[in-house]
């Protein structure tokens, strides 16, 4: 489930099960452009995103009180070593963007999907394995 409303305005990126594993998850984006992140940040991040009281709350009307991952999907310009320890440190795993795209084109076996995201991949998945096929029908780049 995406972008989940709950009180104070708040809101939950995504809920999701695993239905092989059961593994359950609580993921958030951030986008930061202009600069990597640092553990006050992830600090800021943490308490508004996964520690909220009524985040946990809603969380619990789907996931009860069984234990689930905390993932922030980032890019990895936004992140060092030392971020990366920190947040492990409070049971956040950070993810990256361009990984998790990738994964998901990678595993797509279908099209048609109705989800414009979901679409919007499969396009790009088809002028990937066009271009692949058909690189040999490229003109040659001229040097100046």
């Amino acid at each position: 489930m995406t972008n989940i409303g709950c009180r104070g305005k708040k809101e939950i990126d995504l809920l999701a099960i695993n239905p092989r594993t059961g593994e359950k998850l609580h993921v958030e984006s951030s986008v930061w452009t202009n600069r990597r992140l640092n553990s006050n940040d992830l600090a800021e991040l943490a308490d508004k995103k996964f520690n909220d009281s009524e985040v946990k709350e809603k969380i619990s009307e789907f996931f009860g009180e069984s234990d689930y991952k905390k993932w922030l999907v980032v890019s990895p310009q936004n992140v060092n070593q030392e971020l990366n320890e920190y947040a492990s440190k409070v049971g956040i795993e950070i993810r990256y963007i361009e990984e998790m795209v990738r994964t998901i084109m990678r595993k797509m076996d279908r099209f048609g999907s109705r989800d414009h995201i979901l679409r919007t991949l499969e396009i790009v998945k088809l002028k990937e394995k066009w271009e692949r096929a058909h690189l040999h029908l490229r003109p040659p780049v001229e040097k100046p």
